[in-house]
């Protein structure tokens, strides 16, 4: 993002590329991925509960897009993190899945903020 741009975060960048200056379009992509950085947390929390190594694979995949368009990395890693730790027999397995439980949450809530920034100065 240009440092001396008009963006107000880096989300905000992105979305504005990708809107093309179509301040509806802009809105509708905000109130999209909104929606999914609310829901995520807990769906993803409820396929940890239930060691639900394909939800977490169908997770990252349907969200493959977001995580690029929104330049989240981190949370399309630790998807990979978490079914990683699902697939093998891992000592302080639940301690590193919790870990995994609390990056999402944490991810989820800063970009959400962020989003919340673009139409709420």
């Amino acid at each position: 993002m240009p440092e001396d741009s008009l963006y107000r975060n880096t989300i905000d960048y992105q979305l504005s590329k990708i809107a093309e200056n179509d301040q509806d379009f802009k809105k509708q992509l905000v109130t999209i991925y909104s929606d999914y950085m609310r829901d995520i947390p807990a769906y993803f929390a409820r396929l940890i509960e239930q060691e639900g190594l394909t939800g977490i694979m169908e997770l990252q995949h349907k969200h493959k897009t977001t995580c690029h368009i929104l330049a989240l990395q981190s949370l399309s890693d630790t998807f990979a993190e978490a079914q990683s730790i699902l697939s093998e027999e891992i000592a302080n397995r639940e301690i590193l899945l919790s870990d995994c439980t609390k990056k999402v949450t944490t991810i989820c809530h800063d970009t959400l903020t962020q989003l919340q920034e673009i139409t709420y100065p």
